[in-house]
């Protein structure tokens, strides 16, 4: 898939969610204005790497196999592999790619664990999570807010910062009119 089908594809509409929600978090959080313009801007390209995984994994409307699963895994390190070494915020970016799926206790995709996790990447990786629980997706009905609250709480810690989860709750109210 070339970078305009991947614009065309409901994937853009996901990253500019990410990149929406990862704004209001960092504002929220208290990051400069122009560390919340880079998160906001990296965030748009979290998932550039799924321009190379065929569209009929990315459209599959059941479960993947184990090898499907392999290959949505390769987006992460395609992603960064595509734009690292470039402008500023393509470096954030790049890293965003990589990282967006790594957990506080190491056992995301490249096994980083906590510190080592840039700190715009827990931000948008929990607007990641958050618009791929509440939108409905070809293999799966969208969650309620109070659903989503739950699981971000109980992976508080574990999967996500838990300051980030806590400000997630704090503009829940902010972030459900970008829905509409």
């Amino acid at each position: 898939m070339d970078l305009d089908s991947l614009i065309k594809h409901t994937c853009f509409g996901h990253s500019r969610q990410v990149s929406k929600i990862s704004a209001l978090l960092a504002e929220s959080s208290g990051f400069s204005p122009d560390d919340t313009s880079v998160i906001e801007q990296a965030a748009l390209y979290h998932d550039i790497g799924k321009s190379d995984i065929p569209e009929q994994i990315l459209n599959k409307p059941g479960a993947l196999t184990p090898d499907e699963f392999e290959v949505v895994k390769t987006h992460t390190v395609n992603g960064y592999n595509k734009i690292t070494n470039t402008i500023s915020v393509l470096n954030v970016a790049a890293e965003v790619c990589r990282d967006h799926h790594e957990r506080l206790d190491g056992t995301g995709y490249g096994g980083i664990a906590g510190p080592g996790i840039h700190p715009f990447v827990k931000l948008i990786s929990v607007a990641d999570v958050f618009d791929a629980l509440y939108s409905k997706r070809s293999y799966k009905a969208a969650w309620g807010v109070p659903e989503i609250l739950v699981y971000f709480k109980e992976q508080s810690g574990t999967q996500f910062d838990s300051e980030v989860v806590l400000l997630l709750s704090s503009v829940i109210d902010r972030i459900l009119p970008l829905y509409q």
